[in-house]
């Protein structure tokens, strides 16, 4: 079994923490101290694999599992419950937004959207799009973000940062011709 987990480390990589390997946290722990550093753990856990695997929308479905919820090595997995609790402790603390009202996913937000509108805002100074228009597609796809960490940005999240930093009046999101597309005009900030 430990030989099964440490091997599926070492292809994907990413290094899960020990409790992990521990059947009790794949259960909400009915003791409240217990279960306060339970969900912290699972908190942090997320936002890491998310990071790690850029991973935009984890889905709260149990149809939809989502392989950080299921251990198959323990053979444990989350309820939905639990990760909507875990889902919710996110949104709350400004790390995720539900993506319906029925909580069947959520954007999780490992980077703050003010961090990635400064993001944002140097990729296009190092570009040099200040006083230029760029679509929201070439912000996701285009070859300008081949190889940085805004290749495949989520739209929600592109557009939200982008909407930031109109407040900070070093950006304007607008509306194409056609109406389907979206572009995003960088000012010089002096």
């Amino acid at each position: 079994m430990e030989a099964q987990a440490q091997q599926a480390e070492k292809e994907d990589d990413f290094i899960y923490p020990i409790f992990y390997q521990y059947p009790p946290y794949f259960t909400l722990q009915p003791v409240k101290e217990t279960q306060q550093k339970q969900r912290l753990l699972w908190k942090d856990l997320i936002l890491r694999y998310c990071r790690h695997h850029r991973v935009f929308v984890v889905s709260a479905e149990d149809a939809e599992d989502f392989p950080l919820f299921h251990n198959p090595a323990i053979n444990r997995r989350l309820t939905r419950e639990f990760k909507v609790l875990l889902l919710d402790d996110l949104v709350r603390q400004g790390s995720a937004l539900w993506s319906d009202r029925a909580q069947r996913a959520a954007l999780v937000l490992w980077r703050a959207i003010p961090e990635w509108a400064e993001l944002i805002y140097r990729w296009a100074r190092g570009c040099g799009f200040e006083d230029s228009v760029v679509t929201v597609d070439e912000m996701q796809s285009g070859m300008y973000v081949t190889g940085t960490e805004l290749e495949g940005l989520h739209r929600e999240v592109l557009v939200r940062a982008v909407r930031n930093l109109e407040q900070q009046g070093k950006a304007k999101l607008f509306k194409g011709a056609l109406g389907d597309d979206e572009g995003v005009k960088f000012f010089t900030q002096a």
